[in-house]
């Protein structure tokens, strides 16, 4: 009965209006497919966005905690490169003070200490023979002219006694030695 319901209204619509019918839902159709498809394409641009996304922001991350893990371990590197150093150093200032010391301590600074006040001590010993023998030549009649050459020999004795004891002052202070005039 159906069927010829169905084939009663197909006979009664006239050719235009099958075709106007056909016209409609192929329009009909042509949107419901229009819409899906661009819903589709939405969905699926939407899901490759997201996904670039979520992968570059696991890469750059990643790549981010690696250039920090070995920054931290350069940066403790240097660190104990620092250390290493600065104990180094903390060694070398002590090693120089202990021989700071033992030099202060040595023997040569104390001969120079020594060998000083023997210049000064001979220095003062021509300068008093110096002065008798003025003194004895002024009681004796006749004895001026030994004073003069025995005050030429004492004067030469001081004078070269006065440049060692400049030596041993520059010896001290470490000045570069000039050879003696004797």
């Amino acid at each position: 009965m159906m069927e010829k319901d169905r084939a009663d209204e197909h006979e009664e619509l006239s050719e235009e209006q099958r075709i106007s019918m056909l016209e409609k839902s192929v329009t009909a159709n042509k949107v419901v497919l229009l819409i899906l498809a661009l819903t589709l394409i939405v969905a699926i641009s939407v899901t490759l966005t997201t996904m670039i996304i979520s992968s570059m922001g696991e890469d750059s991350s990643l790549v981010e905690q690696e250039a920090f893990i070995k920054v931290q371990q350069e940066l403790t590197a240097l660190k104990e490169q620092v250390a290493a150093q600065q104990n180094l150093i903390d060694s070398t200032e002590e090693a120089y003070e202990d021989l700071k010391g033992l030099l202060n301590n040595s023997s040569a600074p104390t001969f120079q200490r020594i060998l000083l006040q023997q210049e000064k001590s001979y220095q003062e010993y021509i300068k008093s023979m110096k002065s008798g023998m003025y003194d004895l030549a002024h009681m004796v009649p006749g004895s001026r002219t030994w004073l003069e050459l025995y005050t030429e020999q004492m004067n030469k004795a001081i004078s070269m006694s006065q440049q060692r004891e400049r030596e041993l002052k520059r010896l001290q202070t470490g000045e570069v030695l000039m050879e003696p005039d004797f």
